[in-house]
């Protein structure tokens, strides 16, 4: 379905018998009224009143639009976006480790603009770096399960928002690695949706010291790190006179996520063991020590 780039969202009116007056986003804990979808009939008598912009107060506790991790579903209340040619996904308000969420009416704007502008878009990603004057939009072209879903952030912000294939009715989104261990090679940092990018890796038996790896999939992800996650040397990230290493080979001087970022925004490649929390964040990262 197909959304106006407007600063308001119409619905659709039930039955012809009721004019809904207003919508107020499930990301400002308010009640909905309607769950129509957005339409482009100009003479439509419903509209959604404007969420204000900027920062939420977070999922709403218990509502049918929450999804998992305190993100809000904003496609129960006006239906699933999509780039035309494309599958239909849900539209998700994002909640961040600080607790805020974008509201609903500003998602469908930024979504529909970015799907407007994809013409001018750069590269296989189709990053968009100007949606409504502050968002940055990219679509995910290798993660498992997530094939095209668009991930949107404010640089400097926690603001994001993303569309995500639906699990159905009454389920959570699909998340990628949740409370699991993976070992990774890092590849860079995406600061407009503020993710680092990752490929899978595993040991290959007989490299040097049994510590050569190689991709297990050949497929780039990407996630956003825990805030206040921890960072764990062993050479490269922090280094110091002396190799610093567990007996299994992953780093244990205390490191910094901001010296993670700056190798990865100087292009350099880590190889690292990271552990994802139930909301898909990176909670910590270990180098993987290679001679």
């Amino acid at each position: 379905m197909e959304f106006t780039a407007k600063k308001t969202i119409k619905i659709a009116m039930v039955a012809g018998a009721f004019a809904v007056t207003s919508l107020l986003s499930a990301c400002s804990g308010n009640s909905v009224v309607g769950n129509g979808s957005p339409v482009k009939n100009e003479t439509a008598t419903a509209a959604a009143e404007q969420v204000p912009e900027g920062r939420g107060q977070g999922a709403a506790t218990g509502g049918s639009g929450a999804a998992s991790g305190g993100d809000v579903n904003c496609s129960q209340y006006g239906g699933q976006v999509g780039a035309p040619g494309r599958p239909k996904m849900d539209l998700i308000a994002v909640a961040a480790a600080d607790g805020t969420t974008p509201g609903c009416t500003e998602a469908f704007t930024v979504i529909t603009e970015y799907y407007r502008k994809l013409p001018q878009a750069e590269g296989p990603g189709e990053r968009v770096l100007d949606v409504q004057g502050k968002w940055t939009c990219a679509r995910q072209t290798g993660s498992a399960g997530s094939q095209g879903a668009v991930v949107c952030g404010v640089p400097d912000n926690s603001l994001q928002l993303e569309t995500r294939p639906s699990a159905g009715t009454g389920q959570a989104p699909v998340r990628k690695f949740p409370n699991t261990t993976q070992a990774v090679q890092f590849t860079g940092y995406d600061a407009g949706v503020q993710m680092v990018r990752f490929q899978l890796v595993t040991r290959q038996e007989g490299g040097p010291d049994n510590s050569h790896y190689v991709p297990l999939d050949g497929k780039t992800y990407r996630l956003p790190l825990q805030k206040g996650g921890k960072v764990f040397s062993a050479a490269t990230l922090c280094p110091v006179e002396s190799v610093t290493i567990d007996g299994q080979g992953y780093g244990n001087g205390p490191c910094g996520q901001n010296q993670l970022l700056q190798h990865l925004k100087d292009g350099n490649s880590i190889l690292a063991q990271i552990s994802v929390n139930g909301d898909d964040q990176i909670t910590t990262v270990k180098e993987i020590y290679h001679p």
